[in-house]
């Protein structure tokens, strides 16, 4: 009987171990973000989200998103960086980035496809390589956002339109 209860409090013990609630980390603003998603191998992630700005995706020639003041808006920001290596090269860099403007009003939502277009999607890559780096829109995936003033939750799968490591994100932030 002892070993059968001894087993029961083990295992309850390993399942509650298992039940993850994220990475929880600290953002450049001071506000906690915790990660749901899995972070790409060799690097870090971190998300943020501002009040009283706006998406500006009017770029000369090619698609470049400017933060402006809108008192109407947020713009959640998700990075992905990966680490340099033990030699310094100019060229060792690789970072994928994705912006969103939603509204400041505290709403629960899903997108999908098309309809990305309403929130601004924009997937940003910066390396070397050619023919990849710059930002583009997202078409083609699914958000679902929870906002409130407290917290945004985003949960994102995507297909950016180039080759990128990140295509699945799910975090909450401040």
């Amino acid at each position: 009987m002892k070993k059968m209860i001894m087993l029961m409090a083990i295992s309850a013990l390993a399942v509650s171990c298992n039940t993850t609630k994220g990475v929880t980390a600290t953002n450049w603003l001071g506000k906690t973000v915790t990660m749901k998603s899995v972070t790409p191998e060799n690097g870090k992630t971190t998300a943020s989200r501002e009040f009283e700005k706006g998406l500006n995706l009017n770029g000369f020639e090619e698609l470049y998103p400017q933060d402006v003041f809108n008192p109407e808006t947020v713009v959640v920001k998700y990075e992905f960086e990966k680490n340099k290596g033990k030699d310094v090269y100019a060229d060792d860099f690789y970072k994928e980035e994705l912006f969103l403007e939603i509204p400041a009003k505290a709403f629960k939502k899903e997108y999908k496809n098309t309809d990305l277009e309403q929130v601004k999607l924009v997937y940003g890559k910066h390396c070397y390589c050619k023919g990849e780096a710059g930002y583009y829109k997202v078409t083609e995936g699914t958000l679902k956002i929870n906002h409130s003033d407290k917290a945004t939750t985003v949960k994102l799968s995507f297909k950016a339109p180039v080759t990128s490591l990140i295509e699945n994100v799910e975090f909450t932030v401040e």
